[in-house]
């Protein structure tokens, strides 16, 4: 505990601890207020509805990966590299991100409105599922628009919005579910993300403002183009259809080779490790918008890097280390069917640690612009992690099977650590 305090008397008076607050504060409003309304629209729709609700969210998690293109990132980077006082290459960053972000958006939301009947066979939820293209374009734009807010440091602006965005959330999603049931509940979604887009862009449009008073260089005309966006996001938005795609293979391989039960085990688990690794999960934007703004500055940067560590061990050694001794209490809340729930709730505890320290490491490479060795990290972590667990599935899986899942991905993960520590040393540390 003493390690502990320590760290955290070191950090706390940081701009990047401010930051950080800020982007805490903003996220937790935010989960928190789509958490109520959750449960109040479960409530409101009863189990079957609600589980075509669930359909319709996850359908729009999964084209997400792929209309947002990686342009959160990528976004957020160019920006907190850029002069903020160069008023022209600030605007090129502005508009090209957002015209890759609305190509890939609109795509994206054609093949569902086309496909929506092959996802189900439910006319009303065809329907529905068209009508949710609209809400994969918005999402794909507000998830640019906090890219290009996080590179400008914005992160109290942010938690305003994200604040005000909660509370939409509880009022639309409440009053249109309960008044229009599931159609209502669909409507609450497109109409929070819609405020938030309107929002975001109003923020946007104030910093534009204020970077065309002070305008102090006609440097660049050109600016940022959307080639050089495009190619940097290309590898960016391929790890995240890695992690997608590795996701959803696992699933399969616990349903197929372990059952529900274990499934269930794997889930609940899964819960427990989104807990405690929400803050490092809320300070990437962060943390790459950090490290890329103080890229030119080496002193600075090493200490933007090894503050960043610390402020990630912190905010995930207190959750992790309270999880894993309150296992068993867990185990009991969920009931008796989640007999081995607390062993496995351990193992990713201890994975959690290992992760928060790797997302510094990718959100530095990521920040020099080493994208394509990110994209081999994802690959080696997420594949390898199944590659691993396949054969301890098909022997052990009927009993233990989420047991091994998890304890797989720990240990790749813990590889993936040192594998992205020497790199840094070899690479980074030698420029």
């Amino acid at each position: 505990m003493k390690i502990i305090s320590t760290l955290i008397s070191k950090i706390k008076d940081s701009q990047i601890a401010k930051d950080s607050t800020w982007a805490v504060i903003g996220s937790a409003v935010s989960k928190c207020a789509a958490m109520i309304v959750g449960i109040i629209i479960a409530r409101l729709l009863g189990v079957d509805a609600f589980g075509e609700y669930g359909m319709v969210k996850s359908t729009l998690f999964y084209i997400a990966v792929f209309s947002t293109f990686g342009l959160g990132s990528t976004a957020n980077r160019y920006m907190a590299l850029c002069n903020t006082d160069d008023y022209h290459t600030t605007v090129s960053i502005v508009r090209n991100s957002i015209s890759i972000t609305l190509i890939t958006s609109v795509v994206m939301a054609i093949l569902l409105f086309t496909c929506a009947g092959v996802i189900s066979d439910e006319p009303h939820l065809v329907a529905i599922l068209r009508y949710t293209a609209l809400i994969v374009i918005f999402n794909a734009i507000n998830t640019t628009q906090l890219g290009l807010l996080s590179g400008l440091k914005q992160f109290k602006t942010i938690a305003v919005i994200n604040t005000i965005s909660g509370f939409a959330t509880l009022i639309l999603g409440i009053g249109l579910t309960y008044y229009f049931k599931l159609i209502g509940a669909v409507g609450a979604l497109f109409a929070t993300t819609l405020i938030q887009c309107i929002l975001n862009q109003i923020a946007i449009k104030r910093h534009l403002s204020r970077a065309r008073k002070n305008c102090t260089t006609e440097s660049d005309q050109r600016g940022i183009t959307i080639s050089q966006l495009f190619k940097f996001s290309l590898p960016i938005a391929m790890q995240e259809c890695v992690y997608a795609s590795a996701s959803w293979i696992r699933v399969m391989m616990i349903t197929s080779l372990a059952g529900y039960d274990e499934l269930g085990l794997y889930t609940a688990t899964n819960q427990c490790h989104l807990i405690i690794i929400f803050i490092p999960g809320v300070l990437r934007n962060v943390i790459l918008s950090h490290l890329s703004s103080s890229l030119n500055d080496h002193n600075r940067h090493k200490q933007t890097f090894s503050t960043m560590i610390k402020i990630n061990l912190v905010c995930t050694l207190l959750p992790a280390v309270v999880i894993a001794l309150g296992s068993p209490i867990i185990e009991q809340i969920y009931g008796d069917s989640f007999v081995g729930l607390a062993p496995i709730i351990v193992v990713t505890a201890v994975l959690s640690i290992f992760e928060s320290i790797c997302d510094i490491y990718v959100q530095e490479f990521i920040s020099r612009g080493y994208n394509w060795i990110t994209l081999a990290g994802y690959i080696f972590r997420n594949y390898g992690s199944l590659i691993v667990a396949l054969p301890l599935l098909l022997k052990y899986g009927n009993n233990h099977g989420a047991f091994w899942a998890y304890s797989s991905i720990m240990v790749v993960q813990i590889l993936y650590c040192l594998m992205l520590h020497i790199l840094y040393k070899r690479k980074i540390q030698t420029e």
